[in-house]
């Protein structure tokens, strides 16, 4: 007999269609996934991949073409930092590697040598170079690795043993062309194997493939820190080696390090969605599909959009001739290795782990393997197969427990081809005789019928069919491809062994219960007989099989009451299948050659009764398994059936009534026994576990219930508490041992320890990795529910899955979820979450949550650059229309209205020359916003990646009403290059929306962004800025950088040194300073070429040396900053411009070099740089200039400033420089430095703003003592100027030799000074105090806005003190949108006409109103050192005078705000709408102190936070504890997920009294099911429970409402209509099973309630068991063939008859059930036996009350107790 071929489909090549053509190959792969077969088809220089259901039904998913030929194509994947998995196919050309990643983007790997072939690893490719000269090697590696798209080609090294000795390895690399590689394994679940050819040797080997360490790279190659390599001892194993087939040896020391620590991670592969296009089958090359769609010319590629795994076969090409080489003795050593491979370091070695033995002949072989794959046999035996033309050789290999990998001895089967199946654990071998068979290992189970594919002409048959099979390929689960020799290929496929889960648990339990030789025989009877029948993969058919290999004839009677589709024993005879292929022996079981097994000996009619014993202790434990499963419980009663057929025969009766009890039809089952010993010789009853009695799951689960007692008084051994270990057999019991830790962790306290061993008995392979983790959890854990629900999560349970528990095995689950639910900790995995319903916490704490919601910017946005998500703004102003006045406020894209009244002595010219003076003027205002707007909304947008950045208009024109009439500037004049600034801001503001999570950001696409226009390179410019601040600028590679750089465009080159160096700020990083140097001369080397740098070129440079040298302390840098703060004017004019804000940017870099280091650096002591800084700041002479400063290049002819400081260049450099340094070191020395003169004359030697930076630079030094009042603002004014500041005005007398304006001035310079330091010491906090005092002195200053006050001041000062000012508040505000300060901005921007107001000072007010909402209102400031210095460089207090006003400060510094800011929003969102929600949530501070806020809201800084906490009716309450993981998440993200909870309106407003009394409870489910709105599943419940047809008792009702209000577990509910139902249908089943179901339920529920906590209500569960007792009760006074309920139980105790009537076995079940009756054996009771008697037989067995209670009345008709 033969299992039958099935033909799926056929291509036949003829005239309608194109047969394949030489060079065309193809692959085949499954996703496990999705179940989708894949192909890759290779035709030309086309790649198609195509998709489908099988290898019938295709769809094209994707079309790669490329330049050349096509030489291979397959899937591969690389693995980026974090796990990330990039996944592509790759195309190979003659010149290079083609990969076209799933994200449409495509990489470019050359090849720089001739490449024989390439494979995919798993995270990479391989390839193997050819050798250029057939004479010889040459010296160089011939296999290479790519780890990344990105990276170059990786020599591999080789690690094997030496030749001299073969206890050391030698470590090479592969330099012999002879060595060809055959295969490697790419797929991640398979080892990394690498199989390799010598032909100069005639030898395979097999190598593992693992990650370099230090001790696999040569020390040539090495970094000096790497030492040399130690030869390690080792032990290469091969089949001459005189040990047992059986038996494997280990290679230790080769491949110690081939363990899981060695392994790169390996993510599971997630399944994109992608666009199918249909293609009609059968019309194509491909030997499946049909004609592939040629593309278009010029079109473009279709993007790869599938994730899928690596192909499961890789077809190689032939071999090309070899050379005749030496083997090892040309194998590269460590120290002749190629000098021209010194840089690039390997990051993969091979391992040697096999070698073909040598042959007895010593002629070495010079054939090859033709294909090599991995397969796994029925026993779990995994083997490396080697294909040659007339043989196959499986080489068997096993993975130690410390990782490494064991080959044993080559065995062999006679075979043409073979393909493996992976469904089936076989090989598929076509033999010698061109037949197919089916093998697992060299055990042969079938042969393959060929009929349906081999049909000859009439009258012929298979063996006269001129047709034969050429070839096996592509092979997926159980289908495979038959390539006949007349060139048709037809895809195939053979029945799979069974495809029902219980009859796959049958089989793994037989499998560790029967010998080797038994399992496979079992197996090929089974497999060739299961077929012969229909639907013969389901247990019934199973089940009569197994019967029918018991020598038994049985009889039921038959009556009313007996089951109609009860199994009847098989009869051999009505089923001649069985009966044939029960008596067929395994005739062919011998090998060819080595063979692992021993021939099977000739097996009888009845081979499997030998092991009768094995079978039922196996097939006992799948009985139990099957109980655990609400899906697989109805096969309960077929296993019994064979179970009870198989005890029966071997005389154990407590088995046999164990099965009856469950299934009571069985006590109507009566065997006819031979009692003869011939029938039973030779067989063995053995017990595989130590149980005196059957082991019953639910029983011990309640005895391991009630032993929780005993463990509470310290007993941590339950073998003292009488709880025998239950027996185990992994993997098929992996339900059981679920249940088993879940109830010892339940009810073990938190002071006890039980170790698992001492739970359950081992009967398979004991897992070491489920015991140490459960001893750990009971250790580390204390709260009992928490260590349940950790086991869970551990064992990656979901909910779904824990409803296929029965009900009662849940409770305890569902328990430990009530009272995790409510707090649970903030360290739990995700899963645990789930498990418990709190996927809000599961979601906030996610690492997917790390990216905020953003808007997605499209091309068809408002062009006014503010299109942001106003969501959050919204919620957080509800009340009014802020943020609408804010976006209108700073909008720059629309005409501006011009109103101007034309008097009536105006003429027309005239009147359009006011027109256009006055939009000049609004211009200003215009001009400034920008900056303002790249505030607002920063960080707010994702761009998409296939389209340009949308850039708002600047907007220069105006509207005159009535008629709206455009109005330019054609009548006046206006300054050239007026916009160049303003444009610059413009592309910063749209480059700061970019958020800086967004990793789609390439230097593709910025270079895409790059225009065309000249007009436009302003704005692209601050696009580049933007980039660097964000952090996107890294990404540009070095080429485009240069190619930005050489356009030599100021703003440009500008944008890129300030973005690139503060993007890596504080890396001190060479290739950047090198790129500096070009731009700074005094860091070029002497005698350098002379360049034209521009001075805003050079500000630039220097400014972004000190962002790479943040902090560094860097003495070279210290040096060169302190020169060029004192810089005198060179010759050239081009060296005398704005040399005030290159000095200040000398101070600003040299102060963040030394930020905050004070006189910490001990390397700085000898610069005194405090005494220079003093020196620049006050005056005094020049130091002689060294030889490589700017300020030896020669005198100036235009500036005299002699031997002298000159103070108004160096001073405010100086005086910042000198306050970074000593930022928050509280040095009052140097405090002391920044002081005011106390007199006229040395108030007049003192600028009113250089009084502002020594006042802002004091606060900086001093900043623990800036308090927020005014007194303290006093303190830095000296007395003279605070009393006389008002003077002169107002008719008061006037002290001579007082210059009255300079004192008023003076003094509001150091208020705004203080202010501006106040500013930064509380920025972002909201402090009310700082608030409260910064506000009065912006009023203060708005008072003297009147043009008597202003003059007196000075106007000039009066609005640098303003802006500065107010800059303080809106710092202190920062991200709050107070009203108040925006009702300020909204007063001063509409000043217009005024003279002072300029361009600077729109700037500075449009600034405070970005701070005010920064990044829409998510955003604030940290109070870090580079972020307080960051500060200080983007708000320095003088603002330009006009748009092109760089002499005091570059405008490019107003941005470095955002290197201060920070993600500061917490939003609050439903976890199932996403929609934001207004709750209460608590900041617990690291001091302990409390803040409430209302979300979405601004939290301190997350450095600060200890616990973030919601405490609310209406959601379910979180309790986060903000470490370090949590933090960064939150602070990423800043979305906290809740969930609502079900009924909370009906919680807050009905009296709980109502809920426990049970009044009115109509009523009150009316109202809860108005109130269960987000509860679907408890709202339709409730629905049901109000209508008219639903009578349920008051007790149901009372208890289904409490757990549904009060405490919304839908399970409980779930769990309580089941146990309703289990009563209510207590007769109408035929089994008992539901009884226990009750029991335990109690028992949970009684264990709940000793710990003060009900799990279900107590009352209602003792009303479920009354019913059930009156049920039993009841049955007493019925008649059943007259016979009561107590004749019944004396015919079970004292006669153990049979019983002629169902009802009645059902009834008596329930009894003994219910009651925990024992089997008459354990209780060895007779009609004499007395009450006392019984009562001590009783006490021993720890029989329950109830039990004795039954007893007694038969025993007392008997034997009445004497009185």
């Amino acid at each position: 007999m033969a299992v039958k071929l099935e033909v799926l489909h056929k291509y036949c090549p003829g005239s309608e269609t194109v047969p394949l053509q030489c060079g065309d190959v193809w692959s085949v792969r499954k996703d496990k996934a999705t179940g989708c077969t894949h192909e890759l088809f290779v035709s030309g220089n086309t790649v198609t991949w195509f998709e489908g259901i099988d290898t019938a039904n295709r769809l094209v998913k994707n079309l790669y073409c490329v330049e050349t030929t096509a030489l291979q194509a397959y899937w591969c994947q690389f693995y980026e930092k974090g796990n990330a998995i990039l996944r592509c196919v790759c195309v190979r050309e003659s010149s290079c590697l083609t990969l076209f990643m799933e994200t449409g983007a495509v990489h470019y790997v050359p090849l720089p040598f001739l490449a024989h072939g390439s494979w995919p690893l798993d995270g990479g490719i391989m390839v193997e170079r050819k050798a250029a000269s057939d004479a010889g090697h040459d010296g160089l590696p011939t296999l290479f690795t790519l780890l990344h798209p990105l990276d170059d080609l990786c020599p591999t090294t080789f690690r094997r043993p030496a030749a001299t000795s073969p206890d050391l390895t030698v470590l090479g690399f592969y330099s012999d062309p002879s060595f060809r590689v055959l295969r490697p394994f790419s797929d991640p679940d398979s080892p990394p194997f690498v199989v390799c050819y010598d032909s100069s040797a005639g030898r395979h080997l097999v190598s593992v493939l693992l990650a370099a360490t230090l001790r696999d790279i040569p020390s040539h190659i090495s970094t000096p820190s790497h030492s040399r390599i130690r030869h390690t001892p080792v032990r290469v194993l091969s089949s001459s080696d005189p040990t047992p087939n059986a038996h494997i040896t280990p290679v230790p020391s080769i491949i110690q390090c081939a363990g899981p620590q060695a392994h790169a991670p390996r993510p599971t592969p997630a399944s994109i969605k992608g666009g199918c296009v249909a293609v009609k089958v059968g019309s194509g090359r491909s030997p499946f599909v049909g004609r592939v769609p040629t593309p278009q010319s010029g079109g473009p590629r279709m993007r790869s959009s599938k994730s899928l795994s690596p192909p499961h076969l890789a077809r190689i090409s032939p071999f090309s001739q070899t050379v005749n080489s030496q083997s090892w003795s040309t194998f590269y050593s460590e120290e002749s290795l190629g000098q021209c491979y010194e840089a690039l370091v390997p990051q993969r070695c091979l391992h040697l782990v096999w070698q073909e033995p040598g042959h007895p002949d010593d002629r070495p072989s010079v054939v090859p393997a033709s294909a090599v794959f991995l397969t796994t046999d029925v026993l779990g035996k995994s083997y490396i197969v080697f294909l040659f033309s007339s043989q196959v050789w499986l080489l068997e290999y096993a993975k130690a427990q410390d990782g490494s990998y064991l080959c044993g001895a080559i065995l062999s089967l006679p075979a043409l081809q073979a393909v493996p199946l992976e469904d089936l654990s076989m090989i598929l071998v076509l033999q010698q005789n061109s037949h197919l068979g089916l093998f697992t290992g060299t055990h042969k189970i079938s042969d393959v019928d060929m009929t349906p594919l081999l049909r000859g002409p009439s009258g012929c048959g298979i063996e006269d069919s001129p047709v034969s099979v050429a070839q096996l390929r592509d092979s997926i689960d159980s289908s495979f491809t038959v390539v006949l020799s007349t060139g048709e290929m037809v895809r195939c496929s053979v029945p799979l062994l069974h495809r029902h889960p219980s009859v796959s648990l049958c089989l793994q339990a037989l499998k560790h219960g029967l010998p080797a030789e038994v399992f496979l025989a079992m197996v090929s009877s089974y497999y060739m007989a299961s077929h012969m029948l229909p639907t013969s993969h389901l247990l019934p058919h199973f089940v009569q099989w197994m019967s029918s290999c018991v020598p038994l004839s049985g009889s039921q009677p038959h009556d009313s009451g007996s089951r109609k589709d009860c199994i009847r024993p098989v009869d051999l005879d009505a089923v001649p299948a069985l009966r044939f292929f029960v008596g067929r022996a395994m005739q062919h079981s011998q090998a060819v050659g080595h063979t692992l097994h021993k021939a099977t000996p000739s097996l009888g009619p009845a081979f499997l009764l030998c092991h009768a014993g094995s079978i039922v202790s196996v097939l006992h434990l799948v009985y139990e398994e099957l109980k655990l499963s609400v899906l697989l419980a109805g096969d309960c009663e077929f296993l019994a059936q064979l179970l009870h057929r198989y005890t029966s025969w071997l005389g154990w009766s407590s088995y046999r009534d164990h099965y009856q009890r469950d299934f009571p039809s069985l006590y109507l089952t009566e065997y006819l026994v031979d009692s003869g010993e011939s029938s039973k010789e030779g067989v063995s009853s053995h017990i595989l576990f130590s149980h005196s009695t059957p082991p019953h799951i639910m029983a011990w689960l309640q005895k391991l219930l009630s032993c929780g007692k005993g463990f509470v008084s310290g007993v941590s051994d339950p073998i003292q508490l009488k709880l025998e270990p239950f027996p185990l057999l992994l993997p098929v019991t992996r339900r059981t041992l679920q249940l088993i830790k879940v109830f010892a962790l339940y009810c073990i306290p938190q002071a006890t320890v039980v170790p698992l061993s001492g739970l359950v008995q081992w009967l398979g392979p004991q897992a070491i990795s489920l015991i140490e983790p459960f001893n750990q959890l009971q250790e580390k854990v204390a709260s009992p529910y928490e260590r349940v629900i950790l086991s869970l999560a551990e064992e990656e349970m979901t909910l779904s899955q824990l409803e296929t528990f029965p009900v009662s095995l849940c409770l305890p689950i569902w328990d430990c979820v009530a009272h995790c639910q409510l707090n649970p900790p903030s360290s739990w995995p995700s899963n645990a979450y789930d498990i418990i319903g709190r996927n809000d916490i599961a979601r906030s704490l996610s690492s997917e949550a790390t990216k905020p919601a953003l808007k997605m910017e499209g091309p068809h946005d408002q062009d006014d650059g503010m299109d942001i998500d106003m969501e959050v703004l919204g919620c957080r102003f509800p009340r009014d229309l802020r943020a609408l006045e804010v976006r209108r406020m700073l909008q720059s894209s629309k005409p501006v209205r011009v109103v101007v009244v034309q008097k009536p002595e105006t003429s027309d010219h005239e009147f359009i020359e006011q027109q256009e003076t006055h939009l000049l003027a609004i211009c200003q205002r215009t001009m400034a916003l920008p900056v303002g707007r790249g505030m607002f909304t920063m960080a707010t947008t994702q761009p998409l990646p296939t389209a340009a950045l949308v850039l708002p208009k600047l907007n220069l024109t105006g509207r005159a009403p009535p008629r709206n009439a455009t109005i330019g500037f054609d009548h006046i004049e206006k300054p050239s290059d007026m916009q160049q600034w303003p444009q610059f801001h413009n592309g910063v503001a749209a480059g700061l929306k970019i958020a800086p999570c967004i990793s789609e950001m390439d230097s593709t696409w910025i270079v895409f962004n790059r225009p065309v226009l000249d007009q436009a390179c302003n704005e692209y410019a601050g696009f580049l800025l933007a980039l660097g601040l964000n952090g996107h600028l890294t990404k540009l590679s070095s080429f485009d950088i240069y190619e930005h750089l050489q356009e030599k465009h100021d703003l440009t080159v500008v944008s890129l040194l300030l973005g690139i160096s503060a993007a890596r700020a504080g890396t001190m990083s060479p290739p950047l300073t090198s790129l500096m140097a070009l731009y700074l001369p005094p860091l070029l080397p002497q005698g350098a070429a002379d360049m034209e740098i521009s001075r805003i070129m050079q500000t630039a440079a220097i400014m972004g040396i000190g962002f790479l040298y943040s902090g560094s302390g860097h003495r070279r840098m210290v040096e060169v900053m302190l020169n060029e703060i004192a810089c005198e004017p060179g010759p050239d004019l081009e060296q005398a411009r704005d040399r005030e804000c290159y000095a200040l940017c000398a101070g600003l870099s040299l102060g963040m070099i030394v930020l905050g280091q004070g006189r910490s650096s001990v390397a700085l002591l000898d610069l005194n740089i405090e005494d220079r800084l003093c020196t620049l700041m006050n005056g005094g002479l020049r130091r002689q200039p060294c030889a490589t400063s700017a300020a030896s290049c020669g005198q100036s002819h235009l500036i005299l400033e002699g031997d002298a400081v000159n103070t108004h260049v160096t001073s405010p450099g100086a005086v910042l420089a000198l306050g970074l340094m000593y930022l928050k070191t509280n040095d009052i020395n140097i405090a002391a430095k920044f002081d005011v003169p106390a007199t006229q004359f040395g108030l007049d030697f003192v600028r009113p703003d250089f009084l502002l930076l020594r006042a802002l630079s004091r606060g900086l030094v001093m900043w623990d003592h800036v308090m927020p009042t005014q007194e303290w603002i006093h303190r830095h004014i000296p007395p003279f100027i605070l009393e006389n500041a008002s003077g002169g005005g107002g008719g008061m007398a006037m002290a001579p030799g007082l210059d009255y304006q300079s004192l008023r001035q003076a003094y509001l310079s150091i208020v705004a000074g203080c202010c501006m330091a106040m500013g930064l010491r509380f920025v972002g906090t909201c402090n009310q105090a700082a608030f409260q005092c910064l506000l009065a002195n912006v009023k203060m200053m708005l008072s003297l806005l009147l043009p008597s006050a202003a003059e007196q001041v000075g106007k000039v000062t009066l609005e640098m003190c303003l802006t500065t000012t107010l800059l303080g508040l809106s710092l202190v505000m920062c991200g709050s949108g107070d009203l108040a300060v925006v009702r300020i901005i909204r007063r001063l921007r509409t000043r217009i006409s005024s003279a002072e107001v300029n361009y600077g000072s729109h700037m500075a007010t449009h600034m405070a109103l970005g701070l005010l909402f920064l990044g829409g209102g998510r955003y604030s400031m940290g109070r870090h050192n580079r972020a307080i210095a960051s500060l200080v460089c983007s708000l320095y207090p003088v603002f330009p005078a006009n748009s092109n006003d760089n002499r005091c400060h570059l405008q490019a510094l107003r941005h470095l705000y955002v290197m201060a800011a920070e993600p500061r929003v917490l939003v609050a969102r439903d976890v199932r709408t996403t929609q934001v929600c207004a709750v209460e949530v608590c900041v617990t501070s690291l001091q302990g102190e409390v803040h409430m806020a209302t979300t979405p809201c601004l939290l301190p800084e997350w450095e600060t936070i200890r616990r973030v906490s919601i405490s609310s009716l209406k959601y379910w309450p979180i309790e986060l504890e903000v470490d370090a993981k949590n933090r960064n998440i939150l602070s990423q993200s800043g979305t906290l997920f809740v969930k609502q909870r079900g009924g909370c309106e009906v919680k807050a407003s009905l009296p709980m009294t109502h809920l426990y009394h049970g009044c009115g409870i109509k009523s009150l489910l009316n109202q809860a099911n108005k109130a269960l709105i987000d509860n679907p599943f408890l709202k339709t419940f409730l629905e049901y429970m109000t209508g008219p047809s639903v009578s349920r008792s008051p007790a149901f009702r009372h208890s289904v409402l409490v757990e549904c209000l009060l405490r919304e577990q839908s399970q409980l509910l779930v769990a309580c209509l089941q146990l309703e139902q289990m009563v209510c249908s207590l007769w109408q089943r035929q089994d008992t099973l539901q009884l226990w179901q009750i029991k335990l339920a109690v028992s949970v529920c009684s264990i709940a309630s000793t710990q003060c906590a009900d799990l279900l209500d107590m009352g209602y569960l003792e009303s479920l068991v009354l019913r059930v007792i009156k049920q039993i009760a009841g049955a007493s006074k019925n008649k059943y063939d007259e016979k009561g309920i107590d004749d019944l139980l004396k015919l079970y105790l004292f006669q153990c008859g049979s019983f002629s009537n169902l009802r009645g076995a059902l009834h008596l079940a329930s009894l003994l059930v219910f009651y925990d009756i024992p089997h008459s054996s354990v209780l060895c009771v007779t009609p004499s036996t007395s009450v006392p008697d019984l009562l001590v037989k009783a006490r021993s067995l720890n029989l329950p009350m109830a039990a004795v209670v039954h007893l007694m009345p038969l025993f007392q008709a008997q034997n009445p107790i004497p009185f």
